[in-house]
């Protein structure tokens, strides 16, 4: 990934989550105990959202790829909030280490509602495949460390996911994230931010692993072209009371409804 595109989805996972100031820096984490993918538990943090996906005619969200993006994706949210270690099983081994040192976890904080998003493409690479995803979050919380919900309302935002069959040999080892920053600020497991709430639906996660041994090599980005129009259309024709142009922030103390995960896992 070239800087400007590493640069620029990391502003649109901050605009798009976080959306808040500066916090206490959180404690030093614990010593992560190994999760069987059977065993499975999404993290506190993300525990009151879910996922309602759609896709373009002729992507199919429950075939191999379809299941791919869902989970790289999801589990991308789940960094952010609950750590590199509390994402989906095998993700954060195939997760490209440069952009994995990128993430910086904020424990304190946890999300609620519903994120919609809408596979708009899948695109043959010569080393895999990319795919476009665009995210509604009008219906989608950030619970603060003061309890209080911020939603970002807006038509949507566009950034794809590549997943690349890389060959690693001894002149060309995988590096790790250590190789590029300390990891200690996204690792876990953290502690549940004091005070949540129970939602009546709540995230969905798959049980089996479905990234070791595949071989992917996955990394994020933005387009900043055609596509970013695209999903901003896409945005405004399931959430047409949004801003015109740009996008506002609300505040509430009340979280926004979480629907049920579609198509959930």
């Amino acid at each position: 990934m070239n800087a400007r595109n590493l640069t620029y989805i990391t502003l649109v996972t901050t605009a798009m989550l976080t959306m808040a100031g500066c916090t206490a820096e959180p404690a030093e984490p614990t010593t992560p105990e190994p999760v069987e993918p059977a065993q499975y538990r999404p993290p506190a943090q993300v525990r009151n959202a879910t996922y309602a996906w759609s896709a373009e005619n002729g992507i199919d969200l429950l075939d191999e790829r379809g299941q791919l993006v869902r989970a790289a994706h999801e589990s991308m949210i789940i960094a952010h909030y609950g750590g590199m270690d509390a994402t989906y099983p095998g993700f954060a081994k195939v997760l490209d280490p440069e952009f994995a040192s990128q993430i910086n976890t904020r424990w304190d904080r946890s999300l609620a509602g519903t994120m919609r998003s809408h596979i708009l493409q899948i695109t043959e690479t010569d080393i895999g495949f990319k795919a476009t995803v665009c995210s509604q979050p009008s219906h989608f919380a950030i619970r603060e460390a003061d309890g209080t919900y911020r939603i970002t309302n807006g038509s949507g935002s566009e950034e794809y996911i590549q997943f690349d069959h890389i060959v690693y040999t001894p002149d060309n080892p995988r590096l790790d994230p250590e190789d590029f920053w300390p990891t200690v600020h996204n690792t876990g497991p953290f502690p549940e931010p004091p005070g949540l709430p129970v939602s009546e639906h709540q995230w969905s996660a798959p049980t089996e692993d479905l990234f070791t041994d595949t071989g992917w090599t996955i990394t994020f980005g933005a387009d900043l072209g055609e596509t970013m129009h695209r999903c901003e259309d896409w945005g405004r024709s399931i959430e047409p009371n949004v801003p015109a142009e740009g996008s506002e922030t609300i505040r509430s103390p009340i979280p926004p409804k979480t629907l049920p995960a579609y198509p959930g896992w």
